[in-house]
């Protein structure tokens, strides 16, 4: 029965898959090491070059006329809140960096997430990897930018996508590119043991946001001593710590979010240091 229940979960997957991806999607079922949890792998091929899509968002740049390292701005199940159309672009400006936070749950119709269910779906993040990989493509086309330094940095569900991102190797835009860095803020990390050091990645992690045994997973996929992995955990921190218009509620995932200016100015300068180092 478990056979042909995973048999029929392929074919399932196979055929949303490849709508969805300009190669013939892969999935069965593998069992991470590290959560103990079964679950669709790989999303796609590795060396799948990801569908074009359309996408719009807020652009933002430093003063001048570049050309300026740039970030993909991966927002959360929050969609296109200030902490990532403002608050964060204007502090990646001041570092001389150019910022785009493409929207990714309007293209679903939806504003904010609904719940887990719609999270976890393969096709619904192979769908966001198509806006976050579009985005690049369009990032790169911009005079200011300059075309050899642009990475990502993601927040919650942004680090959902992340880390699918990092999992996949050799994942590429529609026109062949890939991101040079990646920063996962306050996102999960329980498939690390698979391709965690496919392009150098930040895991930025808040103490407190341990929803479902997170934290755990993520010390159980640090010590796998990946070599282009660089962690820091922030004492004392929440889920959303950057979102004062967060502080008290709980996100579908059950994280308990809670603001917090200090941890904000300490994710701030982690940041800085690790685009600075690999920008």
């Amino acid at each position: 029965m478990k056979s042909l229940l995973i048999k029929l979960g392929y074919l399932l997957t196979l055929s949303l898959g490849i709508a969805l991806t300009s190669g013939n999607a892969i999935a069965g079922e593998r069992c991470s090491k590290i959560s103990g949890r079964c679950f669709e792998w790989p999303l796609v091929p590795h060396g799948t070059t990801l569908e074009k899509i359309s996408t719009s968002g807020v652009w933002s740049k430093p003063e001048g006329d570049g050309p300026f390292p740039a970030l993909i701005i991966a927002e959360s199940c929050g969609g296109q809140k200030p902490t990532v159309t403002k608050m964060w672009p204007k502090y990646l400006n001041s570092l001389g960096i150019a910022t785009y936070t493409p929207k990714v749950l309007e293209k679903f119709g939806k504003k904010y997430c609904p719940n887990m269910k719609f999270i976890a779906s393969n096709p619904n993040r192979i769908k966001m990897l198509r806006i976050l990989y579009s985005a690049l493509d369009e990032m790169r086309k911009k005079d200011y930018v300059d075309k050899n330094s642009i990475g990502i940095i993601g927040f919650s569900l942004g680090g959902i996508n992340i880390r699918d991102a990092g999992e996949i190797k050799d994942l590429k835009s529609p026109e062949g590119n890939k991101f040079k860095y990646a920063v996962n803020v306050y996102g999960y990390c329980t498939l690390l043991e698979r391709q965690g050091d496919n392009i150098p990645t930040l895991m930025l992690l808040a103490e407190n946001d341990n929803a479902g045994g997170k934290m755990k997973y993520c010390d159980k996929a640090k010590a796998e001593n990946f070599e282009n992995m660089t962690w820091h955990t922030i004492a004392g921190a929440w889920h959303a710590f950057d979102d004062p218009a967060a502080d008290g509620k709980t996100d579908p995932g059950k994280n308990k979010m809670k603001y917090s200016k200090s941890a904000t100015e300490e994710a701030k300068t982690v940041i800085k240091d690790f685009v600075m180092k690999n920008k």
